[in-house]
């Protein structure tokens, strides 16, 4: 067990944790919450890491609950927790701390999650993953000129959880499938999970070579999850590790499927007394996960624990349609938080919230929500649609989306770069506008990011704002019209529907 308490300096701000918990950044004097690795939040990537606006981190090599209150940080955990500092900022507390924690390894997911669109047909077709639907999406994105990218088939392409091919009924011609989505300009993704159905055709035999999770008494474990109750597979198992990699590599291999998409992996599903083939804890098996799917250069995860510095993508825990921190409202502080915690390769949520349930028919449709996100989206790492916005979205509104599109396009070369210059580095895409302008007091700046050094972005992320106020830090910036504007000041700027301020530093 690991035990640490002490007191917060004058001025000093935390980051870390859960990257759900990311809203509640940075934790201050005033702060009074419960950050649990372990608890409810914990829906998407975590780190055992707190990085501080004064130069100091703390790590741990197991989960650890922190409790703040009026200044005092108390953190118990499963090992030991230590303190370093003298960083002097949360950049040098950063850097001090990926070398020595999670130093990046030099592979990159695949360039195309840089500067093209994602699209997931989760919130467009549900588990209506037919190759007709699934084709009439890929159309409707060229015709309404939507720039090709990745298209990822979401659940309910396969035969069951488990069995690692097309269903024939729903997608009878898979290879001519992805034949025609590769002619369209699209590279393919899958859907996967560890999941493997308990009542289907492979369970007794994948049972039988002990390849399944078995719970504290030695039975196979069958655990809940969204879609039921499902055996799990044990990835401690070398052999089950190779099989499941084998399913995958066969994919690609019979019918030119390019990556997948991993889903659950989550602690939640995994117990720490469960019996497996090498002792480890429910949280390392998401760890497991992410490593295997690490080879795929195309691969994406909701799920992570202390991952930091590996070439794996990382998507935002799935939003409501909402503008509070349910939704749009967390999307720049949990990106940002991500970064911190070591998963530069970060992708906002699917523009509009990623929750299915949001979207059941005779739920409102708020466009101007849907115009935002996808503007807050553009000028992040990564971007990913699903719902069709021609289909939702007024014509003009519509035309806003890709726009946002279209802007986030132009920049994949240098949103590119940065992602190669984080592999080197580990610095994230997004930033924190106190990890890029220490001592200028921007550390509870939450509505602006940083993408690299030099482009300042501030997202409109409150309904119905007609005006937009920006702190901008010491220097000259340049906005996209041209102008030039001395820093160091706090402007207010007229926003249209149309308007996604940011500016360049000069």
């Amino acid at each position: 067990m690991g035990e640490i308490a002490f007191e917060m300096l004058e001025n000093e701000y935390w980051w870390g944790g859960v990257v759900n918990c990311g809203y509640m950044m940075p934790l201050s004097k005033k702060s009074s919450c419960v950050i649990d690795m372990c608890g409810d939040e914990a829906k998407d990537q975590s780190a055992a890491l707190f990085l501080s606006s004064k130069g100091r981190f703390l790590w741990s090599e197991a989960a650890f609950t922190l409790r703040a209150h009026q200044g005092l940080m108390r953190l118990e955990g499963e090992a030991p927790i230590h303190m370093e500092e003298g960083f002097e900022t949360l950049r040098g507390a950063y850097k001090a701390a990926c070398l020595k924690r999670f130093p990046f390894v030099q592979d990159l997911p695949d360039a195309r999650f840089f500067d093209r669109p994602q699209y997931n047909t989760w919130i467009e077709l549900g588990t209506n993953q037919t190759a007709g639907a699934i084709l009439d999406y890929a159309r409707g994105i060229i015709k309404n000129g939507l720039p090709a990218g990745i298209l990822m088939i979401d659940e309910g392409w396969q035969e069951d959880y488990g069995i690692f091919e097309f269903n024939k009924g729903k997608i009878p011609d898979p290879e001519g499938l992805v034949a025609a989505l590769h002619e369209m300009g699209f590279a393919v993704m899958l859907w996967v999970t560890p999941f493997v159905s308990a009542a289907g055709p492979r369970y007794l035999e994948l049972q039988r070579r002990g390849f399944l999770l078995r719970d504290r008494e030695g039975n196979t474990a069958v655990r809940k999850w969204w879609n039921g109750f499902s055996a799990v597979l044990d990835l401690t198992h070398d052999e089950a590790d190779r099989w499941l990699n084998e399913q995958l590599r066969g994919l690609m291999a019979k019918y030119g499927v390019d990556g997948f998409k991993f889903d659950a992996g989550d602690a939640a599903f995994y117990r720490d007394d469960d019996q497996t083939c090498r002792p480890i804890s429910a949280r390392e098996q998401t760890k497991l996960y992410n490593r295997l799917g690490e080879k795929y250069a195309l691969n994406e995860f909701r799920a992570a624990w202390n991952e930091g510095g590996r070439a794996i993508v990382t998507r935002l825990q799935d939003k409501l349609h909402a503008w509070d921190h349910s939704g749009l409202g967390s999307l720049v502080t949990n990106t940002i938080l991500q970064g911190l915690l070591g998963y530069a390769y970060c992708c906002p949520d699917m523009v509009g919230g990623g929750d299915l349930e949001s979207f059941f028919e005779g739920q409102p449709m708020d466009e101007e929500l849907f115009v935002r996100w996808a503007q807050a989206s553009a000028l992040m790492g990564m971007i990913q649609m699903s719902i069709a916005p021609w289909r939702v979205l007024k014509e003009e509104n519509a035309a806003l989306v890709t726009a946002a599109l279209n802007l986030h396009v132009s920049l994949g070369g240098e949103i590119r770069a940065l992602a190669e210059h984080a592999a080197q580095t580990g610095e994230p895409l997004v930033r924190h506008m106190a990890y890029v302008c220490p001592g200028e007091g921007f550390e509870t700046v939450n509505d602006q990011f940083f993408l690299g050094d030099s482009l300042l972005v501030c997202p409109v992320i409150e309904k119905g704002a007609l005006k937009r106020t920006l702190r901008l830090p010491k220097g000259q910036w340049k906005t996209p019209r041209g102008e030039t504007i001395e820093g160091g000041k706090t402007v207010t700027v007229p926003v249209a529907m149309g308007d996604i301020p940011y500016l360049r530093r000069i």
